[in-house]
């Protein structure tokens, strides 16, 4: 198995720190004030009592704390020890007001509660691995994220536009982070480093560019790390595949070509009602799965009638290392390495065979 790696602090995270102990600091004066007054309030008493620490102290707390359960200590019913009382009294209780005043104002202080649920947000997201990242969150990536999460896949969201964290504080969404997509320091905080992918959909081509631009920096292989973009037009699209995007798609040509589908094929219409709800995860029976054999693979010069056999799932193509697909497939086939097998089954058997793949993968 692959063993962790240290993971570093981003800059995301100690500028949320710093600003959350600049808040804290405003306590220091206060707490420092109260601590000088509980000590010279509990030495005064000590002194009246002959060393009694521990009632000098509760002496000190219920007469700065306005309290008044009477004289406790040995020696504070005395003209000395009422004088030093009373003098305490008037310094202290402004002193214990005061400092709780401020503690209340600090804790109830909403950047600080901001502060808090970011940096803990940042704790659950340090803990993701092979997950993906959405780059801006409008009416198409929040249906994403439904769909992600009926496939229980894990997601980070980064938006700091109003309309986008609504949409997150609706959804209520596990993992996100309100801040400029296109920085670098968020993506590191998103773990960029750690993720299986991204989308990137901030409303405008410029700012894609801008977000993809500093994801290839950070993650420069295309196999290891996918990035898929919205784009306003045609054009558009293939300039932010040649400027590093896996696949960039023009929505509207998108939903042309699913309608075209049926109206070419409506003989076919549950067919491809079956393909919709199998590409946005809606069918949960049934899936597909696309698996690469290369060389060393187990199923490399397997046959596939064995294969069907043993995974007791349907081999229903083969792809060539050319791009050809091979539908009309025999038993005897022999599976050669640059080649992928396109399979069809259970969805509860895919994913454990995904699982097993990735695991035999991580093997030495």
């Amino acid at each position: 198995m692959r063993r962790r790696k240290r993971r570093r602090r981003t800059r995301l995270r100690e500028r949320y720190e710093r600003r959350l102990f600049e808040i804290l600091r405003e306590l220091s004066i206060p707490l420092v004030i109260l601590h000088f007054t509980l000590a010279v309030g509990t030495l005064g008493y000590m002194a009246l009592s002959g060393g009694d620490f521990i009632n000098s102290f509760y002496m000190t707390v219920i007469t700065i704390g306005t309290i008044g359960f009477g004289e406790v200590v040995q020696g504070a019913d005395t003209t000395a020890g009422r004088i030093f009382t009373t003098f305490l009294a008037l310094g202290g209780v402004g002193v214990f007001t005061s400092t709780i005043t401020v503690i209340a104002r600090v804790i109830f202080k909403e950047e600080l509660q901001h502060l808090w649920r970011r940096l803990s947000m940042m704790n659950a997201i340090d803990k993701l691995e092979g997950h993906y990242i959405l780059a801006g969150f409008d009416e198409v990536t929040a249906e994403l994220a439904r769909l992600l999460e009926r496939r229980k896949v894990p997601f980070v969201v980064l938006d700091d536009t109003q309309e986008g964290l609504a949409r997150i504080a609706e959804l209520r969404l596990p993992y996100y982070l309100p801040e400029a997509p296109f920085e670098q320091e968020t993506l590191l905080a998103a773990g960029i480093r750690r993720a299986e992918g991204m989308v990137v959909n901030l409303g405008d081509d410029a700012r894609n560019i801008s977000i993809i631009a500093v994801a290839r920096l950070l993650r420069p292989e295309p196999e290891e790390f996918a990035i898929y973009s919205f784009a306003s037009s045609p054009d558009d699209a293939e300039r932010l595949e040649e400027l590093g995007a896996n696949r960039a798609f023009f929505p509207g040509r998108m939903v042309a070509g699913r309608l075209a589908a049926y109206l070419f094929h409506p003989e076919s219409s549950y067919l491809q009602g079956l393909f919709d709800r199998l590409a946005f995860g809606e069918e949960t029976d049934v899936d597909l799965l696309e698996v690469r054999v290369e060389e060393g693979h187990p199923w490399a010069g397997r046959r596939v009638g064995e294969l069907r056999r043993e995974l007791r799932v349907n081999v229903v193509a083969l792809r060539l290392p050319g791009g050809r697909l091979e539908l009309e497939l025999d038993d005897e086939r022999e599976v050669q390495p640059g080649c992928a097998l396109i399979l069809f089954g259970r969805a509860e058997r895919l994913e454990k065979l995904r699982e097993r793949l990735e695991v035999e993968r991580e093997l030495p």
